[in-house]
């Protein structure tokens, strides 16, 4: 696959990158619910507290070609480190030809970590993102997911 290779993000791929994530939300339906400066509060924070997590990013003849956005936990119930899979984006022309499998097949196989479980959000919607996961060995929980979200200055609101 073109000497695809993943590596953390360097300062330099930063504008990169967030054109990028501002694409995954506005190709999801939600770019009206995240910002540049949104993206840089990630990457600041991310760059101030590594053990929150990473962004990695996956390049192929000297082009990224897409991200994973990282974030670990501990886990009593699992017994050690969740990898949150909390985007994972990959351009269109590069689309479909292993890219995401690559890369969770990178996770899997202990290349970042290991890690008690890899855990992964996908929108309704996506039934080609949730085949392919639930093939690469993801299945669906069994538990409601939740959340209360706390305003803060920045974000957009619903």
């Amino acid at each position: 696959m073109d000497n695809l290779h993943y590596r953390t993000m360097r300062a330099g791929d930063q504008e990169v990158v967030k054109g990028m994530i501002l694409a995954f939300y506005e190709e999801a339906g939600g770019g009206e619910f995240m910002n540049a400066g949104m993206v840089e509060r990630t990457f600041e924070q991310l760059a101030r507290h590594p053990d929150y997590g990473s962004v990695v990013v996956f390049e192929a003849a000297g082009r990224i070609i897409g991200y994973a956005l990282l974030i670990n936990f501990w886990s009593n119930e699992y017994g050690g480190i969740v990898l949150n899979i909390d985007e994972l984006y990959v351009v269109p022309d590069r689309r479909g030809g292993g890219v995401g499998t690559a890369f969770i097949g990178h996770l899997a196989a202990g290349h970042l970590g290991d890690f008690a479980a890899l855990k992964l959000e996908v929108l309704p919607y996506n039934r080609r993102a949730l085949r392919l996961y639930q093939k690469l060995g993801f299945e669906k929980s069994d538990r409601d997911f939740l959340m209360r979200v706390k305003p803060w200055e920045g974000r957009p609101q619903p």
